[in-house]
């Protein structure tokens, strides 16, 4: 009989098995039931515990991928940072120059204080008196620094390193301060910039402007600038901004545990502004203003405009709106008291009354309204109408009913030159709304010279917040008076001595004198001679021919000989001793009624009569005396050109 054995590497049965089945069956002969030792687990809890397990892996994975994923890039920042750090160089801003390369504004190296939102924490328990110290420290108003820093958490700029401007020009009081009360990285940090100054303050306020930080506007405008920029509030500096702004440099820098500078990885130094050389004339501004500022004080005007620009090639030689303001007092943003007045003044010292204010423009018009009667055949300029002093309009629909026209005075026969020297507002009435054989212009034909004139529309002057001004017509006096909106004689000769609603700038005043002076073209005004980069290169503006009009020779020269009489034998006889000859127009239009009727002195003059070099046009507001407040500033400004360009000119060419 054959063995059988079992082949196999290891016992299949334990001795100590056996010896525990052994125990366990004695155990349960004695009573003890086996099923006490074990639980059996049912189908409830096996789903809890998987149930449980699978919630636990989807919020792992999750997590994973939310911090991994969706702001791996931030913690990316976050680490680099740690050991990092991007520190930017502000660049130099572009100077603004005279057309005689004096500068108008000048750089000065300053330091300023700036939020670094990356290493703001709002949960620390010191937070609050750190933000109470920066308030004392640099006399900041808390409400509003706190403002601040909830803007950079709502805006998600709390990750950024780019600085924050929160107070330029910080003395070295406030600096020494803030290192001895404030630990470093706190969010908070002073850095190295400049300070624009303008040397000449209000006298170039209005043209040139000023700076400041950017607004929650401008964050939105110029959104690849650095949130530390200063940008141009107003004026050249405004309009200019691309240009005069620079690109700044930047500085990579290693860091060690305690976040202190341990070496400088790269450095990009900022390339500055482009430099903007003008066409004002530094020496004639300071003269116009003060002579201005003279004539607003000694005749108690609420303000006043003036611009002086060559009508050849429309260079704006001078700028001047009163009241002015410190551009340095807005651009440091220290002084609170002066900036409240400057913002809640009556006389308006930050409005630029030059290209966005508007006036009537009164008798200033007549020489316009002359010329459109000569050019539609109108009237003979030699023909003489009896000036009666007034006129009186029927109605025709009720002959009790008058209204009555009063001339300024009986100026008896008058023809063309002597109406406009004169200012005779008879005659202007009657060649414009017509009297007895003289047809009249009408509105019509008025309000297309005006735009011919390029009247009510934009000139384009390189400066922000141009004004278009007012034509009145028909469909204008049914927004201003609804109740009689029929548009009659007498609307038509109120418009033609300026008023009735006819409003204009002072640059607009000034564009339509230079179109007499130079014959008929107007070219655009403008304020910038040329570009310098900051290579050197020098790119020059081109004057532009803005209007042409092809008026009849003799027509305009009659027109210009009636300006040049206004002078020699009209309102403004006190000018013929001026050291230059004279052309020009006088203007006193009224503006409210009753008891708060007032009247502003308006002035447009070329110079010289012949080959003009200058168009001068002023407008003061409600002065005591109207000729009176005018004419000493344009013969001061006159006398001293004749003295210190004229003469140069003639040597030059």
């Amino acid at each position: 009989m054959k063995n059988y054995f079992l082949n196999r590497k290891e016992n299949l049965l334990n001795p100590e098995d056996v010896l525990l089945d052994r125990k366990a069956q004695e155990k349960e002969d004695e009573g003890f039931k086996l099923e006490s030792l074990s639980w059996p687990l049912n189908k409830k809890a096996i789903m809890a515990i998987f149930w449980i397990a699978f919630c636990l892996t989807i919020f792992i994975l999750f997590r994973g991928f939310y911090l991994m994923i969706l702001r791996g890039s931030e913690y990316e920042i976050k680490a680099i940072n740690n050991k990092t750090r991007q520190i930017l160089i502000e660049a130099p801003r572009g100077i603004i120059y005279d057309r005689n390369k004096n500068p108008l504004t000048v750089n000065i190296p300053s330091y300023s204080l700036m939020i670094i939102p990356l290493d703001l924490n709002k949960n620390e328990k010191d937070f609050e008196s750190l933000i109470l110290k920066i308030s004392k420290i640099f006399d900041y108003d808390l409400e509003e620094l706190k403002s601040i820093i909830d803007l950079i958490y709502r805006k998600n700029l709390n990750y950024s390193l780019d600085p924050i401007l929160l107070k330029p020009e910080v003395s070295a009081e406030e600096i020494r301060e803030f290192e001895t009360e404030v630990e470093e990285n706190k969010g908070f940090a002073i850095f190295p910039t400049y300070k624009r100054e303008y040397p000449y303050k209000e006298i170039f306020a209005h043209v040139i402007g000023y700076i400041g930080k950017m607004s929650n506007e401008e964050l939105e405008k110029y959104k690849n600038y650095p949130l530390s920029s200063k940008i141009g509030k107003m004026g050249l500096e405004s309009y200019y901004q691309e240009t005069l702004a620079g690109v700044s440099g930047k500085k990579i820098v290693e860091l060690d545990a305690t976040l202190k500078i341990k070496k400088t990885i790269q450095e990009i130094s900022p390339t500055s502004g482009s430099n903007l050389i003008t066409t004002l004339d530094k020496e004639l501004q300071e003269v116009f203003f003060n002579a201005l500022k003279k004539s607003v004080k000694d005749y108690s005007a609420k303000g006043a405009a003036g611009i002086i620009m060559n009508p050849k090639n429309g260079e704006i030689l001078s700028l001047v709106s009163l009241d002015s303001f410190d551009s340095n007092i807005l651009t440091e943003g220290k002084n609170k008291d002066l900036i409240n007045y400057y913002l809640t003044s009556k006389r308006f010292p930050l409005f630029n009354r030059v290209v966005s204010g508007i006036y009537q423009p009164g008798s200033l018009i007549k020489p316009l309204v002359a010329l459109a009667a000569l050019e539609e055949n109108i009237i003979d300029p030699k023909k003489n109408i009896y000036d009666e002093g007034e006129i009186v309009i029927v109605n025709p629909y009720n002959p009790e009913i008058k209204y009555v026209f009063k001339d300024w005075k009986n100026h008896g026969w008058v023809n063309m030159k002597k109406a406009i020297a004169e200012s005779c507002n008879f005659y202007f009435w009657a060649i414009s709304g017509g009297y007895k054989d003289i047809k009249g212009l009408g509105w019509e034909k008025i309000k297309q010279y005006w735009q011919k004139f390029g009247l009510g529309d934009f000139l384009g002057i390189d400066l922000p917040s141009e004004a278009k001004g007012v034509l009145p017509d028909p469909e204008y006096l049914k927004k201003i008076r609804p109740e009689d909106p029929v548009w009659r004689l007498g609307d038509t000769y109120n418009i033609a001595i300026g008023t009735g609603g006819l409003s204009l700038t002072p640059l607009q005043m000034s564009a339509y004198i230079s179109i007499i002076a130079n014959n008929g073209v107007l070219m655009k005004p403008h304020l910038v001679k040329a570009i310098e980069k900051p290579n050197g290169e020098l790119i020059s503006i081109k004057p532009e021919e803005k209007i042409h009009l092809s008026f009849k020779e003799e027509n305009l020269r009659i027109v210009q000989e009636g300006m040049r009489e206004v002078v020699l034998s009209g309102t403004a006889t006190p000018l013929k001793y001026a050291l230059l000859d004279i052309a020009g127009k006088s203007g006193s239009p009224k503006y409210g009624q009753g008891m708060t009727e007032r009247y502003n002195a308006v002035f447009g003059a070329y110079v010289p009569f012949e080959n003009p070099e200058i168009v001068i046009l002023i407008v003061i507001e409600n002065p005591t005396s109207n000729t009176g407040s005018t004419l000493p500033v344009i013969e001061e400004v006159v006398n001293w050109y004749a003295l210190n360009r004229y003469q140069k000119n003639l040597k030059n060419s």
